[in-house]
């Protein structure tokens, strides 16, 4: 199949190597200085577009591509202020859209082993959640996109959890590698929350490409479930299958649409 990118960043050298390897053609590369080539024939031919950008300019990229009848696979994230519009344009425009925070399977299933432990602890009143999210010193929004999910998905399965709270951002140096995502949460200011709110702190350390943790703590233990992604591949591949699956589609689609048919 044809397909396109937008934004050729570090994820979108994945990608594009991922999809190659796949078997599939490359037959236009936007980035920030040749967005004029939304207009191009190259694009129209795409059977879909990878969209891995910036929070301000993923959305009026998703309207750009949609317009040209392009359906479009989105990875970035931040932009949640704008979903509604983005999902308005790209149905009157008789497009196609999957966003998500997160393509990799193995969060996918990380995310369903999250939510069976979240409706676990709902019985077991002890144990308080806590979440440490680390990525790229380059990742500018917190917490990350893959961190709402999972947060959400804990909120949805747990009586006891009905919101997230934002903690921070702390950047990981010579003063503070050796901590571990808690004990580096000991040692800062952070704003008070109630036992209803599940904390997440954001972590920015040289070139990880994304981890999660999810701490369920007790007066008497502590139960941790993590994902750790060891390089961008797991992301890209999960892209290019969702620009597979998308292709010839028209509609607004979300990750569970695409996992369910792999699954």
């Amino acid at each position: 199949m044809k397909i396109a990118l937008i934004g050729y960043g570090k994820m979108g050298h994945a990608i594009e190597r991922i999809a190659l390897e796949r078997g599939h053609d490359i037959v236009s590369v936007i980035d920030a200085g040749n967005t004029a080539d939304f207009e191009s024939e190259a694009f129209a031919s795409a059977d879909a577009a990878i969209e891995f950008t910036t929070p301000s300019t993923a959305p009026a990229n998703v309207m750009r591509a949609a317009s040209h009848g392009v359906p479009v696979v989105c990875g970035s994230t931040g932009w949640a202020a704008s979903r509604d519009e983005v999902e308005r344009h790209v149905t009157e425009a008789g497009g196609a859209l999957l966003a998500s925070s997160n393509f990799s399977l193995g969060v996918y299933v990380f995310n369903i082993v999250n939510r069976k432990l979240a409706s676990l602890m709902s019985h077991l009143p002890q144990y308080r959640p806590q979440m440490y999210e680390t990525h790229h010193v380059h990742k500018l929004d917190h917490p990350s996109g893959t961190a709402i999910t999972l947060a959400e998905g804990i909120i949805a399965e747990n009586s006891r959890v009905n919101a997230w709270g934002d903690q921070g951002m702390v950047n990981v140096d010579e003063s503070n590698a050796s901590l571990s995502p808690r004990q580096i949460a000991e040692t800062i200011e952070k704003p008070a929350m109630p036992d209803t709110t599940l904390p997440i702190l954001s972590l920015r350390e040289g070139e990880v490409p994304g981890t999660h943790t999810i701490s369920w703590d007790s007066p008497v233990d502590n139960i941790e479930i993590t994902h750790r992604a060891k390089s961008r591949d797991g992301f890209a591949l999960g892209a290019v299958m969702a620009a597979e699956w998308i292709a010839g589609k028209k509609g607004i689609f979300s990750i569970d649409d695409m996992m369910s048919d792999i699954l």
